[in-house]
């Protein structure tokens, strides 16, 4: 909100005069600036110097046409051996430097041009946008005033006079050409809010505010000179007579979206924000205000929200609101999937994602969102798909790898996944916290394709980076007692992993798996006993696992009924049956 009052919000509203007096130079857009030209063709000595002139122009135009800016410049350049007095060809120079962004090359090329030809507006025009650029504005003026003697009744070049005067800090001087400018009432507005301006920089916030006052003296009913007004009462820490301005805006113009926004704003400012929110509810609803400034407004409530986990209900009503107007417009979309991602409400977020990584391909976050809200589900070919075609709009990006190659391990597809997530992982300037996650589904996928000895280098390298990480602790205890090798390491990681989380059922599962491989089935019982007591729906696995240390602890009845249970769920040995049959061989 604080950024939004700095321009204000009328400003928008009345016709910018400034932006006509520097008018656009068609650009070619470029990188950075390269320390030589391309090598060209050496010249042809047999042709006069006059069409070896044209000839290089010609290409130079075709090559800045065609986007090369370098061999544009050095065609250009050759035409100068040619006509050192080409003031076109200064121009062309000028042109692509400022595309380069090299605005003091392009200074030296447009200074060049203009001065060969100062009849030539454009070459004018160019040499203002290239100081400019340099904050030279001051060096801009006489080139201004010059522009005024080729076009006498053009008011933009007039405008533009005044406006660099102005951020030149030249303010008395501006006044007086403020003062010259013709009486007719759009420009006559326009230099009204800039003597404002002036004044108010200058630290005369009275006379400021009677130049708008007596221009509201005259137009009673202009509500952007108005909300001008009490905006600048408000900077001024003027709270009431601001209030007095709003009332009459909200007099003549209950239903205008602006009057609503800029109340709304007033009573933010002031702490009062439900009546804040009622007024920028009013102005949601109109489909005539652009989307930015509502999505600005939205991030001001939020942000006045000190870091908390959950959004305020007031950013809620106006987010939905603005979902409900302005449906269709990308950034909206983008907002309003963002908030129901961050509510889990990933059912009616999942498909607005969908759309945006179609209108919007090149946002991230949707392509990130939309990953994560399948990977809950658990969607692994869908995964596959999606992330395939995020890679091809972000190739380097790391995550993108990373959710490919877990779903391919979901998918069995165990030789791509181990490629996926080795070629991701070599992606530059990755998240540590990614990295992590790497090395654990690299793991996992090398285990499961049965070359469990460089999926424990994996594990020992994640341990190496985290010796904490529970879930490393957890899975490599688990494998090596599936093997059966090195049990006095898994108990002690699993020992270690329970002590820093001991009602996990799962790393309770594991540390009585590993008990039980180290034929140590009475100290196994407690924790399997837990495990499942934790958990409100245990898998056919930690069933089968229940049943066998059940078993052998000479419990026969009641590991029959944990097998008999296991076998109607996923994830048992093919040994089930014959567990249930004949109890453990």
């Amino acid at each position: 909100m604080e950024r939004m009052m700095k321009s204000g919000l009328w400003c928008g509203k009345m016709k910018r005069w400034a932006g006509m007096a520097v008018i656009a130079v068609a650009l070619v857009t470029g990188g950075a600036v390269q320390a030589q030209v391309a090598v060209l063709p050496a010249a042809d000595t047999t042709m006069k110097a006059s069409d070896q002139y044209k000839y290089y122009f010609s290409q130079g135009l075709r090559s800045k046409m065609l986007g090369n800016q370098d061999e544009a410049i050095g065609y250009f350049q050759r035409c100068l051996d040619f006509s050192q007095n080409s003031a076109s060809a200064y121009y062309e120079l000028g042109v692509l430097y400022s595309a380069k962004k090299d605005y003091s090359a392009a200074t030296g090329y447009a200074r060049n041009a203009w001065k060969k030809d100062p009849t030539n507006k454009w070459y004018g025009l160019l040499l203002i946008e290239n100081l400019a650029a340099q904050g030279k504005h001051i060096e801009c003026v006489p080139v201004y005033r010059a522009l005024q003697k080729i076009e006498p009744d053009s008011e933009s070049f007039r405008i533009g006079e005044i406006e660099m005067l102005i951020l030149a800090k030249q303010e008395k001087e501006a006044l007086k050409r403020l003062n010259k400018l013709p009486d007719e009432e759009e420009i006559a507005k326009w230099a009204t809010v800039r003597k404002k301006d002036i004044y108010l920089s200058l630290n005369q916030f009275d006379k400021g505010a009677n130049m708008l006052l007596a221009w509201l003296k005259k137009h009673p009913d202009d509500y952007e000179i108005r909300g001008i007004l009490a905006e600048a009462y408000v900077s001024n820490k003027m709270k009431d007579k601001a209030a007095a301005q709003y009332e009459i805006l909200r007099s003549q113009n209950p239903d205008n979206p602006a009057v609503n926004f800029s109340l709304g704003q007033f009573y933010f400012q002031n702490g009062d924000k439900k009546a804040s929110l009622t007024e920028f509810l009013k102005g949601f609803k109109s489909p005539d205000v652009n989307p930015a400034i509502k999505i600005e407004i939205i991030k001001s409530f939020i942000s006045s929200q000190n870091q908390q986990d959950t959004l305020d209900g007031n950013v809620v009503k106006l987010i939905e609101e603005m979902y409900l107007v302005d449906k269709g417009e990308t950034k909206v979309d983008a907002l309003y999937a963002n908030y129901l991602y961050s509510v889990e409400r990933l059912d009616e977020a999942e498909p607005i994602y969908r759309e945006l990584i179609v209108k919007d391909p090149g946002n991230f976050i949707n392509w990130q969102n939309l990953l994560f809200i399948l990977n809950q589900k658990r969607e692994y070919k869908d995964i596959i798909t999606v992330s395939d075609s995020a890679l091809t709009y972000f190739p380097g990006q790391g995550l993108f790898y990373l959710f490919k190659g877990m779903a391919e391990i979901e998918d069995k597809n165990y030789p791509v996944a181990i490629s996926v997530l080795n070629k991701g992982l070599s992606q530059p300037e990755q998240n540590a916290e990614v990295i992590k996650q790497f090395y654990l589904s690299l793991a996992e996928a090398l285990y499961r394709s049965g070359n469990s000895a460089e999926a424990f280098k994996n594990y020992d390298q994640m341990l190496v980076l985290e010796p904490d990480n529970v879930l490393v602790l957890n899975n490599y205890s688990y494998y090596l007692s599936l093997d059966g090798q090195n049990l006095d390491k898994a108990l002690e990681m699993i020992s270690k992993c329970v002590k820093l989380e001991k009602d996990n059922p799962t790393y309770l599962d594991t540390y009585a798996w590993v008990l039980f491989q180290m034929k140590e089935y009475s100290k196994a019982l407690e924790p399997m006993t837990k495990a499942i007591e934790l958990t409100p729906d245990p898998s056919g696995e930690v069933l089968e696992h229940y049943g066998d240390i059940l078993f052998r602890n000479g419990r026969v009845e009641e590991a029959r009924k944990a097998w008999i249970s296991a076998k109607g769920k996923k994830e048992v040995s093919d040994k089930i049956d014959q567990k249930i049959k004949n109890g453990l061989n």
